[in-house]
């Protein structure tokens, strides 16, 4: 949302302006930064700027503030009509309801200059990739490599404290407020190429929010030129949040801009933009789940045709002829014979218990020595059977 105030001077001075400039007493056409703002499917932020279409006498844009945040952002500008009017901008969060989106959490792209700066498309899915221009020629910016595999110009992402790639390290500025935007909104942004103490670092003087048109080019900042691009990527966890982004800038000729009579190098315009999306939707409805079943699937058919199962089952039926040697077995009836060769022997025993020693029964009282035990039994016995023989041939006479 750009915003453009026409500012006048006196009434003496109006009325010069109106003499010699009759068709330029309305408010002039402003350059403008081209914002744009995407959403991942993990809840990455990607803050876009590119300097599309310039106007005003603008042939540069010099972007002073931005800002991200998940409770939101805002951004004014304004811009006079004649040289010495008062012009500012800003792009920034209102604490303490908004707070800048931590320092470390935010990396950024070098100025790129695509081959059609008009081509900007996105691609959501998993970390999200954002491609600008067309061709081979297009540049890829993704916040996580994977995202960037097999695209074309894939390009460098570095922290806010760099000064790599056209663009001085940044720092939190507090407590802005610029002229467009009340006297009450004290904002706070990531100003750039400014003195800075602490970690995260702090900025200890302010960006440039206000200043005159034909003003000089501010010292603070970084430039865009026509067909020029930046990205700043807002990482962390926000997926389940919504998220806004905010910048403030001035537009910036490099001649002398002979409408304004403004010298080379300095302001003519202002311009301030700011954007918001709500948190992508639920995981279980983003495409993020396609890539991971891709690999899946290959991997799962890799083992499906080795058919090492079926190798394995057709190793089996080989095992099933080793019970072809349980012939072996059937050869273990040879011992069943030679238990009946114990059985014949048998029969020799039973020969040997038919010999009649049955009908042989004297020789079993065999007489017993004298001296044994049952030998004086038995002469015991034949002498008490004597005397009674004795005894009793004696009464019968």
């Amino acid at each position: 949302m750009i915003a453009r105030v026409g500012l006048f001077g006196r009434s003496g001075r109006l009325a010069l302006v109106a003499a010699l400039f009759g068709s330029l007493l309305v408010t002039r056409a402003s350059a403008q930064v081209e914002e744009s703002e995407f959403r991942a499917a993990d809840g990455t932020t990607y803050q876009v700027l590119r300097a599309e279409t310039l106007g005003g006498g603008a042939e540069e844009l010099q972007i002073t503030t931005i800002a991200g945040a998940i409770a939101g952002a805002g951004s004014c500008a304004a811009t006079g009509n004649m040289s010495d009017d008062p012009t500012s901008a800003i792009g920034g969060v209102l604490p303490p309801g908004m707070s800048l989106h931590p320092y470390s959490d935010v990396v950024r792209t070098f100025i790129l200059t695509p081959n059609d700066i008009s081509e900007l498309h996105f691609t959501n899915t998993f970390g999200g990739r954002v491609t600008l221009g067309t061709g081979p020629g297009a540049l890829n910016v993704c916040a996580n490599n994977f995202d960037c595999t097999g695209q074309s110009n894939p390009q460098t992402l570095v922290p806010l404290t760099s000064n790599q790639g056209g663009v001085q390290p940044a720092c939190i500025a507090t407590g802005l407020n610029a002229a467009c935007d009340g006297p009450v909104n004290q904002r706070d942004s990531f100003g750039f190429n400014l003195p800075a103490t602490g970690n995260p670092p702090v900025c200890t003087s302010s960006p440039t929010i206000n200043t005159t048109v034909c003003g000089p080019r501010p010292s603070d900042g970084f430039v865009l030129q026509m067909g020029q691009a930046i990205l700043f990527v807002y990482d962390g966890s926000l997926q389940s949040s919504g998220f806004a982004v905010a910048t403030g800038g001035f537009g910036i000729t490099t001649n002398m801009e002979m409408t304004l009579t403004c010298p080379a190098n300095s302001v003519v315009s202002a311009t301030g933009d700011n954007d918001s999306q709500p948190a992508p939707p639920a995981p279980t409805n983003t495409p993020t789940l396609t890539p991971t079943l891709t690999p899946t699937n290959t991997r799962t058919n890799t083992p499906t045709n080795t058919a090492t199962n079926t190798a394995t089952l057709t190793n089996t039926p080989t095992l099933t002829n080793t019970p072809t040697l349980t012939f072996t077995p059937t050869l273990t009836v040879t011992p069943t014979n030679t238990a009946t060769v114990t059985v014949t022997r048998t029969n020799t025993p039973t020969a040997t218990f038919t010999a009649p020693p049955t009908s042989t029964r004297p020789p079993i009282p065999v007489v017993p020595s004298p001296t044994s035990p049952a030998g004086i039994v038995m002469v015991v016995g034949l002498g008490g059977g004597l005397l009674w023989a004795l005894r009793r041939i004696a009464r019968v006479r």
